[in-house]
């Protein structure tokens, strides 16, 4: 039974037909029944919709099967210093739900990628799949409506198709890193759809990251010194590459950037910019702060973050405090996360108080 409930469904997006880079239309969602669904032909439930980060495919969802299994081919030494007691997968969720310490609800996970190799065609360096560029679910007539597709296409299949509680109080919406940036843009132009977001390092689109240099420890621990660093670079350069595509494809920013000698970005498009900081989640927030009021939002991030997102949750954090937007929030410190990588296992640890967070909130 279990394998009925584990699923991955393909739709049809009608909000990606005629999409300018030619990305599929047809979409995977990953989707994740609790236990008792089939038991009562009557009984419906809450929704989490769950928005993955760069890089995410339908080949590598925030939570799947089994987590650990996923891992299996890292070294040793790595999987020691993880603490599989802090992760989330399916068999998680069936365990917390079965005793009752989670209420059940359905977990939704759309693909929001490009479905676009990334701009050096290089691999994942965990799981050896081709990068992919990801949308940052947002609404752009250079890549293609990402955001009408999650509130239209994937919303209406689900609701058509499983038994879920078709009310905005029942809903929620969460996401990490370019996911987490989705979901605070989303709840921003859709407040009526959902009545709970979470942001788990929240990728926030701004100018000010042109110079960031991402090491990941992990890799590092995995290769050497120089290797992490051109591993990071390929990584960061790609996810600049990504938002000059979907924000300002007709007029890229990052071609325009001048660096002195040290490689510090000294000068660049200023009109280019401006349209950067229009997608700016500070900005987005300051014109739709009554509308972010009616969600419960949960914002956080590990303050050592090697992608440079503590400091922009920080700033996301003040700005909604000076909006008056209500929100729990929290710069955490996670030594064990960090040894490893604070993005990504500050992330996976986090992810279920994130669920319990939205399950608070979906009645």
């Amino acid at each position: 039974m279990t394998d009925e409930r584990y699923r991955v469904d393909t739709i049809h997006a009608a909000s990606l037909l005629g999409n300018p880079l030619g990305s599929p239309v047809e979409r995977k969602l990953t989707i994740y029944l609790p236990p008792d669904y089939f038991q009562s032909a009557e009984k419906k439930y809450p929704v989490i919709y769950l928005l993955h980060g760069y890089q995410g495919n339908p080949k590598t969802m925030t939570i799947d099967v089994s987590g650990r299994e996923k891992l299996s081919w890292l070294p040793q030494s790595i999987l020691d210093q993880m603490d599989s007691s802090r992760s989330c997968d399916y068999g998680v969720l069936d365990e917390l739900i079965g005793q009752g310490e989670l209420n059940p609800f359905i977990l939704v996970q759309p693909d929001g990628s490009l479905q676009l190799p990334d701009k050096d065609g290089t691999y994942d360096f965990f799981t050896g799949e081709t990068r992919t560029k990801g949308s940052y679910y947002i609404n752009s007539r250079h890549a293609g409506n990402y955001e009408d597709y999650i509130i239209k296409d994937v919303i209406q299949h689900v609701e058509a198709n499983y038994r879920t509680l078709n009310e905005r109080r029942h809903r929620a919406l969460m996401g990490v890193s370019m996911g987490g940036y989705g979901t605070l843009s989303i709840l921003c132009h859709h407040a009526d759809k959902f009545a709970v977001g979470a942001a788990l390092s929240p990728g926030n689109i701004t100018v000010d990251r042109l110079d960031w240099k991402l090491i990941i420890p992990m890799v590092e621990k995995m290769t050497d010194r120089a290797t992490a660093e051109k591993a990071g670079a390929q990584l960061y350069e790609d996810m600049l590459d990504t938002m000059d595509i979907v924000c300002s494809r007709e007029k890229p920013l990052i071609p325009s950037v001048v660096r002195d000698g040290s490689g510090r970005a000294i000068s660049w498009d200023k009109d280019a910019a401006a349209i950067w900081d229009n997608f700016d989640i500070n900005r987005i927030a300051t014109k739709y702060a009554s509308t972010l009021k009616k969600v419960n939002l949960l914002m956080n991030c590990e303050s050592s973050d090697e992608f440079g997102l503590a400091v922009a949750t920080e700033r996301i954090h003040t700005t909604f405090k000076q909006l008056g937007i209500k929100h729990e929030y929290e710069s955490y410190s996670d030594p064990a996360a960090a040894a490893l990588s604070a993005h990504i296992m500050g992330i996976a640890y986090h992810v279920l108080p994130a669920m319990r967070f939205c399950l608070r909130h979906v009645a």
